[in-house]
């Protein structure tokens, strides 16, 4: 089957290759980077290198390497289409878009048609629970919980009866048929729902669409929150709740506050604080952020004051930081949620305080260092560097990077530039590979090759390159290579590293390229490192074509019949020697 681009594209942006790959490695943290033994050949010493920025892998011993595709066609000995399948399900893609224009119509009407499901059952939950009687223990534990009738109309909030075939029943009897409810996957084999005796909370899309739902358990068995299975139009990762009230709240503040739960949502809502979301019962994942990011530049996160809490905040802290949202967190007194804060006397006043008195994030990971670390010891001093400086390499402005190392400096009462230098020292060097006895070499490569592995990297640069470089200009074999297939990638619109690699028949290049992108070598300015490059190949060519024609020059030197040809050639010459001497650095 083949699978469209765009697809393939999906599939890799929401599959988080470290998560995926650490289900089959353990991985470490080091720097930027995660480490660990190679799955693919026997090893003491990790060689194994999973790069989540460049969402690659790459082992420095055997030399596989590659995308998350290559990773699961080689350990789950896959084909390509079988593992996209796995993916796929893995990303919760639908890969029903490769089918015909006719299914894909049926798809489109099935998928109206389940959004319509949802909506009607949002409206029946939401009866049972404002006007029954069995509803009745449902509607006091939302009122012991600040959640007043104003907001459960707002949120359109439900309940699901304590019955198990309730659900199956109402709906068949609407004419609803078996085959489509099953379908939908509300429902189990024999058609008891999976939601019952449960306060349900509508999870509506920025369409306004009810596209699942959370329900809250009542009853001293089962798990205390379940969401709706995922399918092809509901994911967990990629929505939030309460978007489709808080949208217009985001957008007008340019900011938001992320919290953990429905219920926090809530109570952020009663306070009059409306810019307010939280993840699906799930982690804070790099979809949702790059949803924020759409209408916010800033987020404030506002997590109980547990350990969960904690290590929720930490990991948001991380995910924002590389989505580039500056993030601020609210911390509130011991043992507390937002939810318990509002329902506080005061409560109100108390949240309006903390909007008005947050930390930034480095100032909530160093807190939290000093409490890990002993501060007034030497080694104490390098773990909370070496805790604290894979969040220092994410912060793109090195105005910034300094500022917080001062803070970090003055906290520990260390040199500033000591802490500059390590900083530096860290983001250059990279991790060595053991191999025996043997000692590490640097890689020579020509600065042709150099500048195709660069661009291979960073792709938004290879128009630049082809309007200023020809494949003439560069005789490298191995870069005109891989020029080429950059060539065909730009000219098909295929921005994937498996369309690239796709197009390298010399495996040598393919193992060069995956260890570039492994490594460190061109995180340091990369701008500035293809443009020098593309200086110097340019410069490189011009004096080549000069010298062919001062050559042609000197043979023409005694022809008095040529003149024509002589003065084509010294014009040409003074053309290059121009062209040479304005690209001179001053």
């Amino acid at each position: 089957m083949l699978i469209p681009e765009y697809l393939l594209n999906q599939i890799s942006s929401r599959i988080n290759i470290v998560e995926l790959i650490n289900e089959y490695v353990r991985l470490t943290k080091k720097g930027s980077r995660y480490w660990g033994l190679c799955p693919f050949h026997s090893e003491k010493t990790p060689s194994f290198c999973v790069t989540p920025d460049k969402q690659v892998f790459y082992c420095f011993g055997c030399h596989k390497g590659g995308s998350a595709y290559t990773f699961i066609m080689e350990v789950e000995k896959l084909s390509f289409t079988e593992a996209t399948h796995l993916l796929a399900k893995k990303a919760g893609v639908s890969l029903e878009s490769v089918f015909s224009s006719q299914e894909q119509r049926r798809h489109g009407v099935k998928k109206d048609a389940f959004i319509e499901l949802n909506r009607k059952i949002c409206g029946s939950f939401h009866h049972i629970l404002c006007n029954t009687g069995q509803a009745a223990h449902a509607r006091i534990y939302l009122e012991k919980r600040g959640i007043d009738a104003g907001l459960r109309e707002e949120f359109q909030l439900g309940y699901a009866p304590k019955s198990r075939d309730w659900l199956y029943s109402f709906l068949t009897k609407k004419s609803y048929t078996p085959d489509f409810l099953k379908e939908s996957g509300l429902f189990s084999k024999n058609g008891n729902s999976y939601f019952h005796d449960r306060i349900m909370f509508p999870i509506y899309n920025t369409k306004n669409e009810v596209v699942g739902f959370g329900g809250r358990n009542l009853s001293e068995y089962g798990p205390k929150y379940i969401n709706s299975p995922e399918n092809s139009y509901f994911h967990k990762g990629d929505n939030l709740y309460g978007i489709h009230r808080s949208l217009p709240y985001i957008k007008e503040k340019s900011c938001f506050i992320l919290v953990e739960g429905y219920t926090d949502v809530l109570a952020l809502f009663r306070a009059g604080i409306k810019h307010c979301v939280a993840p699906l019962g799930t982690a804070f994942t790099e979809q949702q952020a790059r949803l924020l990011k759409r209408y916010a530049e800033k987020g404030y996160l506002l997590f109980d004051s547990d350990e969960a809490g904690m290590k929720a905040t930490l990991r948001a802290i991380e995910i924002l930081e590389n989505n580039d949202i500056q993030v601020e967190v609210l911390e509130l007194p011991s043992g507390q949620d937002p939810a318990d804060t509002v329902n506080e006397k005061q409560g109100d006043t108390v949240l309006q305080n903390l909007l008005e008195s947050p930390i930034n994030g480095f100032q909530y990971i160093l807190k939290h260092a000093l409490t890990l670390f002993d501060a007034a010891s030497p080694h104490g001093k390098e773990r909370i560097f070496n805790y604290i400086f894979p969040y220092l390499r994410r912060i793109r402005s090195q105005v910034k990077q300094y500022g917080y190392m001062e803070m970090l400096a003055d906290t520990l009462q260390v040199d500033k530039d000591a802490v500059w230098a390590d900083f530096l020292h860290g983001r250059a060097v990279d991790i060595p590979v053991r191999r025996g006895k043997e000692k590490k070499t640097k890689e020579k490569i020509s600065i042709e090759l150099f500048l195709m592995c660069a661009v291979s990297i960073f792709r938004q640069y290879f128009p630049k390159v082809r309007s200023v470089l020809s494949l003439d200009d560069i005789e490298d074999e191995t870069a005109r290579n891989l020029y080429i297939a950059l060539e065909e990638c730009f000219r098909n619109e295929e921005e994937s590293l498996d369309a690239l690699l796709e197009k390298i028949d010399d495996q040598g290049l393919k193992e060069l390229l995956l260890k570039k992108i492994s490594s460190e070598e061109y995180r340091l300015n990369e701008e500035k490192i293809i443009e020098d490059s593309i200086r110097r190949i340019k410069q490189k060519s011009l004096e080549k074509k000069r010298d062919q024609i001062e050559k042609q020059l000197k043979a023409h030197e005694k022809d008095e019949n040529n003149l024509v040809n002589i003065r084509e050639l010294q014009m040409e010459k003074m053309y290059l020697d121009g062209e040479l001497q304005r690209m001179k650095v001053p």
